[in-house]
């Protein structure tokens, strides 16, 4: 097990004893879906830590989804409405497979942090975004611990780089560069480094 994967089990018995102290049942079931159409945050230690897991149809929705989403990224990076306006498109994940997550074991962070005890329909792109709706407490533990992976990806590349879920993971299975002057290089060349949604590079 490698330390990505003891912060995905780690964050699963927090938030486990988190509901159980709280008697909180989140309302989120196999088969209900709609946070699965949104714009996820990857960091690339954590997209690395995935990839092994994915079987080769998962890897071909990849490398076929991930030019899709680099033009989206590359159009709407500055549009402060560009994940809004995503979310409605109800574009699924690409391991979203009749209606389940197709990595649920070992999905990321930020959707293992977004639980809901609201009516689910609520979760649905037309519902517009309700203030309290999302639990906040299980968000700021997986954002704790997606800090400690961060920091962890600073340790060892020298530099940290987040973006868009299937974006990164599609440069991954591309080829991604180890340096730091040669990630900026090939994310400004293609288009989607900086600005509001785009890449960043810490």
């Amino acid at each position: 097990m490698n330390s990505v994967e003891a912060h995905w089990l780690a964050l699963e018995a927090d938030l486990a004893d988190y509901l159980a102290k709280k008697g909180i049942t989140p309302s989120c079931r196999a088969g209900c879906f709609a946070c699965c159409h949104g714009l996820v945050t990857l960091s690339r230690l954590e997209g690395e830590a995935l990839l092994p897991h994915l079987s080769e149809a998962q890897r071909s929705r990849l490398l076929k989804e991930g030019p899709r989403r680099l033009a989206l990224l590359r159009e709407g990076k500055d549009d402060p409405h560009f994940p809004s306006q995503f979310f409605l498109t109800r574009t699924p994940c690409p391991f979203l497979e009749e209606g389940l997550c197709g990595v649920y074991p070992w999905r990321p962070l930020a959707c293992r942090g977004l639980l809901t005890q609201g009516d689910p329909r609520l979760c649905e792109p037309e519902a517009g975004l309700q203030r309290g709706h999302f639990l906040s407490a299980p968000w700021r533990m997986a954002r704790l611990r997606m800090e400690a992976v961060w920091e962890e990806e600073k340790r060892r590349y020298g530099f940290l780089v987040l973006g868009e879920l299937a974006t990164l993971l599609y440069l991954l299975l591309s080829g991604f560069p180890g340096e730091r002057k040669e990630a900026e290089t090939l994310l400004e060349a293609l288009g989607i480094l900086g600005g509001r949604w785009g890449f960043q590079v810490v």
